[in-house]
């Protein structure tokens, strides 16, 4: 009965995924707060959406008079306190090719729901720091494709499909965010050596989940009455999973296919190691389709590029 429920909800659960996404209206409220998921916008400017490519492309938004500092790693460059609406397709802040040194906090970006696109993108980048904002009403929050060294902290964000989003991206701090009410709060393929620590990742489909990916700690963060897992890793080896807070999930932590990952001091969660006769059927195809997706459209501008 327990896994024609999970199948049940995954299946429902991706048909929204892949079907079209009707945006919905937005209130802003001032003060942040995890139930309304939005920032004060006392201080806020209504931006056009963003986009930036290469270490050249920062000089020339700086030199537009759109954001501040000089791409060190004193002086950042600085991109504050915006709102941007997505307007239904292409991300509200897209960036490609860059290792300066920046900073985007403090924003809004909202009303992007193509899948390969999210409120932030960051696309073969590294020394990013995003900072206190707001991602949601989105399809993806944020996406890390090939991006390494890259800091993700505060943010608020109920999205549907995927709170926190990496691939193929190493390196990377993801701490202290509020990722409620997604399909995944936080999904980690092919990324390793990142730390997922005091993270918020309550009432998704999954808490947290690893996908070919070795040598992450998650520790520390609270991933209550998610539908199917807390914590689910897949191929996923040498992990540190410990002092998490895992209540009413259908099951608090599940590994399959994996080796060497250390479990410790997550309360009174047990977890599972199955050798796969457990996983979800047609679950690893809607998310491999997912995930090729976003692939696809990294390749094809790359190719338009050279």
């Amino acid at each position: 009965m327990k896994s024609n429920l999970k199948l049940i909800l995954i299946t429902v659960g991706f048909v929204f995924v892949f079907s079209s996404i009707i945006s919905t209206s937005l209130n802003f409220n001032t003060g942040a707060s995890e139930s309304t998921g939005y920032v004060s916008l006392k201080n806020s400017a209504v931006s056009e959406r963003i986009h930036i490519i290469g270490n050249s492309g920062w000089e020339d938004f700086k030199n537009d008079g759109n954001c501040t500092g000089n791409g060190t790693y004193s002086e950042p460059y600085v991109i504050e306190d915006l709102v941007i609406n997505g307007g239904g397709s292409g991300s509200c802040i897209l960036i490609e090719d860059s290792n300066v040194y920046f900073t985007i906090e403090n924003c809004i970006v909202y009303n992007v729901y193509d899948f390969e696109s999210a409120a932030i993108f960051l696309s073969n980048v590294t020394n990013g720091q995003l900072i206190n904002n707001t991602c949601s009403s989105n399809y993806h929050a944020i996406i890390l494709a090939i991006s390494d060294n890259i800091t993700i902290m505060g943010t608020i964000a109920n999205n549907t499909y995927a709170g926190i989003f990496t691939s193929w991206s190493n390196n990377n701090t993801i701490s202290g965010n509020i990722l409620n009410n997604n399909t995944f709060g936080i999904y980690i393929r092919y990324s390793h050596y990142n730390n997922m620590t005091g993270n918020t990742l309550n009432n998704n489909s999954f808490g947290i989940h690893l996908d070919g990916s070795n040598n992450n700690v998650v520790s520390e963060n609270t991933a209550n009455n998610n539908v199917v897992n807390g914590i689910y890793l897949f191929e996923s080896d040498y992990n540190i999973v410990s002092g998490n807070t895992l209540i009413g999930n259908d099951e608090c932590i599940v590994e399959e296919y994996c080796y060497g990952n250390k479990f410790s001091d997550n309360g009174s969660c047990t977890y599972g190691e199955g050798n796969g006769d457990g996983i979800i059927p047609g679950y690893s195809l809607f998310i491999l389709l997912g995930i090729l997706s976003i692939v696809a459209i990294i390749i094809s501008k790359k190719l338009k590029k050279s």
